[in-house]
């Protein structure tokens, strides 16, 4: 009688045992498959726009570069960034699903059409000036008296100054060309950019950091932000929000800021 019981108590327990790892099976694939619905294949893009997110001998580099591979190290994944150029990613991210775009001004207009994850940093562009213009700049009507106001060829700031009717201004695309003329005295002020982007295109053309100093006359103030398609889960929104906001309370935030900005 005990050897019966005791095979039928390893009978007993090599079921248990197989019913056991069937059940972990089932849970792994579940789990996985949860994961794969949860965790959708992102497609994660920016445009050139030094120096948030650029390319430089062949590696992307930029505070915003940077900061999204913060949140992914933090997140323990990993999504290949592409640069395309602006016009193409703002289609990509109208049109197809599972598009990060960064980093995009939170404007209005913008709002409803994307989900959002940020802000990566809260940036202002300012009219700037030669450090040696003794010229005090208050108003949008200072401004306008100025003798040539160097703007992009177009986008968000050409939008604005046009809607502020500035009238005074030299169209160009290249940004290290439009501080260039405040150098040749061929303009007056230049409006562009945030001040790590000033700090950026100065150093391109050999300048100082403190060449260029900011006005009183702010243009635009917009955070930057990831956007996102709609079609990616809240719960995806989430958890990398939930990350960006761990990175920013960190000192990684401040080094990744203080190293764009010198």
């Amino acid at each position: 009688m005990r050897n019966c019981n005791s095979i039928i108590v390893n009978i007993n327990f090599a079921q248990i045992k197989v019913a056991l790892l069937r059940l972990m099976l089932i849970w792994i694939v579940s789990f996985y498959s949860y994961q794969a619905i949860a965790q959708p294949d992102l497609k994660v893009i920016t445009e050139d726009w030094a120096p948030y997110n650029y390319e430089e001998n062949g590696e992307l580099r930029g505070f915003s570069i940077e900061i999204v591979q913060a949140i992914m190290d933090e997140l323990g994944e990993e999504y290949p960034i592409s640069i395309y150029p602006g016009v193409r990613g703002d289609r990509m991210l109208e049109t197809l699903p599972n598009v990060m775009y960064f980093s995009l001004f939170r404007t209005p207009e913008r709002e409803a059409k994307f989900k959002w994850i940020g802000p990566i940093s809260q940036e202002a562009i300012y009219f700037y000036k030669r450090k040696d213009n003794t010229k005090i700049y208050r108003t949008i009507d200072d401004v306008k008296k100025a003798n040539n106001i160097t703007v992009p060829y177009k986008g968000l700031v050409a939008n604005k100054v046009d809607e502020l009717g500035i009238t005074n201004v030299i169209k160009l695309s290249a940004r290290d060309r439009q501080f260039s003329l405040l150098f040749s005295n061929r303009a007056e002020l230049a409006v562009n950019i945030s001040p790590l982007g000033v700090v950026y295109y100065l150093k391109q053309i050999d300048k100082a950091a403190d060449a260029l100093v900011p006005t009183q006359v702010k243009l635009l103030e917009f955070p930057l932000y990831i956007a996102c398609s709609k079609e990616i889960p809240d719960s995806v929104i989430q958890r990398w929000q939930a990350a960006l906001d761990k990175v920013k309370a960190s000192d990684k935030y401040e080094q990744i800021y203080s190293k764009y900005l010198m």
